[in-house]
């Protein structure tokens, strides 16, 4: 194999390639980015870069995670008292985190999507990575999504000690590899009891074609963008079959006998040696006595059972993870900010310091 070849093959450059072959607005309709790649440990890793753009997804932009999503996600906080604190607290935060210039940052090991696993850098990659970004990058904050101290505690003491903030972003489900309690509980025998009597036809990786991707889509949409937020990531029909294609994302699907489509789709998503699920969606509209999110969560699980991985299962449907054995993790996002103007430093030192103090306990009491 020549050395193009073996450069090509590299999954971040794959996915970088995909996403410039096809254009941002082709792939990612509510993403305005720029993407690029910049070498860790001899490693290609994706980054973007924003200027402000603040009516971006959450995956690259920090402003819509901590307040266009919290906004929307209010309506989840179940004590009346707390729900409108909150409130005020989203309408502070906001003039705040313009005048931080929160939006101009640099996300590092960004795909794009809801979870992005982080390699277990050590401190002197950390040093030496912030080294590298303040010479190319001077005038933008650093960030790093997805951290929770059952797979990052080490890093994550490497990110504090080198003058990071380590700011909650929300509440995560993850499932071990090791003991997997999670395989014998009764919620998780009765899916997979559903998986076997389903009438649904399984669709397992190999089987897709380019066709199906279009209803892959549609069930996507349906229920993360239009039953959920507008803001999380809304994937064209085209990156999907790209991600198939490339290997980089696994897809699992059931399709209904009478028509033929597909009606229900998971992707699975491994880095680091833990499984993520980028994409899972079905047709609202199908009866609810077929399961499809059971049936889904079933595949899924099955998956991570027999691969001996760990998963972390995102957030969101707190009570229906917990049920299957998910234990809650908090999940923090880390900015670097130390090189900045002193109002932008005092402005984010302030938020994450905020947060830290109030926002664990919203996450647990709420599930969110």
């Amino acid at each position: 194999m020549n050395d193009f070849l073996m450069h090509q093959a590299h999954p971040s450059r794959q996915f970088v390639d995909t996403l410039q072959t096809l254009g941002m607005p082709n792939a990612i309709k509510n993403v305005d980015t720029a993407i690029d790649l910049i070498p860790v440990d001899d490693e290609p890793v994706p980054i973007t870069i924003n200027e402000s753009e603040y009516t971006n997804s959450y995956v690259c932009s920090p402003y819509t995670a901590y307040i266009l999503y919290a906004e929307e996600e209010l309506g989840l906080i179940k004590s009346s008292t707390q729900r409108a604190a909150l409130k005020v607290a989203i309408k502070a935060a906001d003039k705040i985190l313009k005048v931080a210039k929160i939006n101009r940052t640099l996300s590092i090991n960004n795909w794009l999507v809801s979870t992005n696993i982080p390699p277990n850098w050590s401190a002197q990659t950390i040093q030496n990575l912030t080294t590298l970004l303040l010479r190319r990058y001077p005038n933008h904050s650093y960030s790093i999504r997805s951290l929770n101290e059952t797979h990052h505690a080490e890093l994550m003491q490497h990110l504090k000690q080198a003058g990071w903030h380590l700011v909650p972003a929300r509440q995560v489900y993850l499932f071990d590899n090791k003991q997997r309690q999670w395989w014998k509980r009764s919620h998780t025998k009765r899916d997979q009891s559903l998986l076997r009597k389903t009438k649904l036809i399984k669709v397992s990786p190999e089987m897709h074609c380019q066709e199906d991707f279009v209803d892959i889509y549609q069930c996507f949409y349906k229920l993360f963008i239009e039953k959920h937020s507008i803001y999380n990531p809304q994937f064209s029909a085209e990156f999907l079959h790209a991600m198939h294609q490339s290997g980089l994302m696994e897809f699992h699907s059931f399709r209904d006998p009478t028509d033929h489509r597909i009606i229900a789709s998971i992707a699975l998503f491994t880095q680091q040696n833990i499984i993520t699920t980028p994409i899972v969606g079905y047709d609202t509209s199908m009866p609810k006595e077929l399961g499809l999110y059971r049936l889904l969560m079933a595949v899924l699980l099955k998956q991570t059972y027999n691969s001996g991985k760990a998963m972390n299962l995102s957030s969101g449907a707190g009570s229906f993870k917990r049920a299957r054995g998910g234990k809650a993790a908090l999940e923090y996002t880390a900015f670097y900010c130390k090189h900045l103007p002193f109002v932008q430093r005092i402005m984010m030192t302030v938020f994450a310091k905020t947060l830290n103090l109030f926002a664990p306990k919203v996450f647990q009491n709420n599930e969110i």
